[in-house]
C-alpha cells in the first residue's frame, strides 16, 4: 500500500516555483531578480536528510511531502515546465518552481497578485493573476515577467481554463447567464494587443480547455452548460480563426470540467455538484465519438469522487481525486481492472503534474503542500 502513513508528516523538503506567459507590452517587474530568487534554506520544520518523511533529491521511489506548507505557500495550480515542476503560490502571491534534481524550491516570479491557473510548455510558464495574463521562461525572467493582457474588476475570476502550446495561450471566460462564455487565444510573442482573439463565443459555462503540442492539432475545451445532461466537449483547428465552427466531439454530458488531449483521444472529468457521483471519461478523436468511463471500476476504498487536474503523459492518464484523497492513473485506452493508485492520503488534492518519473500533487494538509510519488 502507497498510503501515506504519515498524514501528519512534518513541513519540510524543498519546493520549486514558476512564473511564465510569454510576450506583450508591459511587463512587471520582480524585485528579486526572478532569474533565481532566494532558495530555500532548511528551517526546524524540514525533515533532516534520510528522514522517512522528506524526499531525497531526485528520490521517485516512494510518496513523500516535496515542499511542506511554508515553502509551497498554498500551492492552485502545478506543471511541468523544462528542468522545474513550478506552481502558483497564492498564500506568497508568487510563482515558485522546484528543481527535482536538488529539491531547491526558489521564487521564479517573486510577486503577482492572486495568482491562479497556470500553464507550461516548451520550457515557457503562462499564468493567471488578479491583474491579468502573465508569462515567464522558467530558467529564468530577471527582468521581470511578461504581461499578456491586463484584467479588469472580475476578469480573473472568470477564467475558468488555461492552456498553452508554447506558441499560444488559450483560456476559456465564462459568465453567469450561461450564454455568452466564450474560447479566446493570443499569441505569446505579440501579447493580446488590445483584444484578445475570440474563437468560440456563446459558450454555455466553459471550463476546461487543453491544446496539442507543436504547431498542428486541435483545441478542445469542456462546456459545464446549464445542468445534468447539458454539458459537451467541442474541438477546433489550432490554425482555425474565429469564423470557424467547433466540431462537437461529445454531447448530453453531465457536468464535464478538466480536459486532457493526448494522441487519438480525449479526455474529461466530471462530477456531479452534490458530490455523490464522479469519473473520468473517453473518446476518441479520429472517429466518431462514444463516450466511455476511463475507469468502469474502482476500489470501494478508494473511489473516483470529484477528480480533479487531469493530465496526460505519452499512454497513461493521470488525476487527483479531490473527494478521495488519492491520485490515479489509468491508460488513456482505458483501465482494463482497478485504476492504480500512485498516492493516498492526500487533503483535497487539486492540482497535479508528471515530470519524468514523478508525478506531483498539490493538496490542502496543513494550508497546502506538494506532495512527489513514482508513476
Amino acid at each position: 500500500m502507497r498510503g501515506l502513513s504519515w498524514i501528519a508528516a512534518r513541513r519540510g523538503a524543498f519546493v520549486a516555483a514558476l512564473a511564465l506567459l510569454p510576450g506583450l507590452p508591459g511587463c512587471y517587474i520582480d524585485l528579486d531578480g526572478l532569474s533565481g530568487g532566494a532558495v530555500d534554506e532548511p528551517g526546524p520544520d524540514t525533515p533532516a536528510p534520510g528522514d522517512p518523511e522528506g524526499c531525497a533529491p531526485g528520490d521517485c521511489s516512494r510518496q513523500c511531502v516535496v515542499a511542506g506548507p511554508e515553502a509551497a505557500g498554498a500551492p492552485a495550480a502545478i506543471a511541468s515546465a523544462g528542468r522545474y515542476v513550478v506552481w502558483t503560490s497564492r498564500a506568497g502571491d508568487r510563482v515558485r518552481r522546484l528543481d527535482p534534481a536538488t529539491d531547491a524550491v526558489e521564487d521564479l516570479v517573486s510577486f503577482t497578485p492572486a495568482p491562479g491557473l497556470l500553464a507550461a510548455a516548451e520550457g515557457l510558464v503562462v499564468w493567471v493573476a488578479g491583474d491579468g495574463l502573465w508569462w515567464c521562461p522558467a530558467d529564468g525572467c530577471a527582468a521581470g515577467a511578461t504581461s499578456l493582457l491586463a484584467f479588469g474588476p472580475g476578469d480573473a475570476e472568470a477564467v475558468r481554463g488555461l492552456a498553452t502550446d508554447g506558441r499560444h495561450v488559450y483560456w476559456t471566460r465564462d459568465e453567469p447567464s450561461g450564454t455568452a462564455g466564450e474560447l479566446l487565444r493570443c499569441p505569446l510573442a505579440e501579447g493580446c494587443g488590445a483584444a484578445p482573439e475570440v474563437l468560440a463565443p456563446a459558450q454555455s459555462h466553459p471550463r476546461g480547455v487543453a491544446v496539442a503540442p507543436g504547431d498542428g492539432g486541435d483545441v478542445v475545451w469542456a462546456l459545464r452548460g446549464a445542468g445534468a445532461g447539458h454539458g459537451q466537449v467541442h474541438r477546433l483547428a489550432k490554425g482555425a480563426t474565429s469564423a470557424a465552427s467547433p466540431t462537437q466531439l461529445a454531447v448530453l454530458l453531465d457536468h464535464p470540467d478538466r480536459v486532457a488531449l493526448g494522441a487519438g483521444e480525449v479526455l474529461w472529468t466530471w462530477a456531479d455538484p452534490g458530490g455523490a457521483a464522479g469519473g473520468v471519461s473517453r473518446c476518441d478523436t479520429t472517429a466518431s465519438c462514444a463516450p466511455e468511463p476511463l475507469a468502469p471500476q474502482a476500489e470501494p476504498s478508494r473511489p473516483l469522487r470529484d477528480p480533479a487536474a487531469l493530465a496526460i503523459e505519452g499512454a497513461d492518464a493521470y488525476w487527483a481525486n479531490r473527494g478521495g484523497g488519492t491520485v490515479m492513473r489509468c491508460p488513456t485506452a482505458g483501465c482494463p481492472g482497478y485504476p492504480e493508485v500512485l498516492a493516498e492520503g492526500l487533503t483535497r488534492p487539486s492540482a497535479v503534474a508528471v515530470h519524468g518519473a514523478c508525478v506531483y500533487a498539490a493538496d490542502e494538509a496543513d494550508g497546502g503542500r506538494v506532495v512527489r510519488a513514482p508513476r
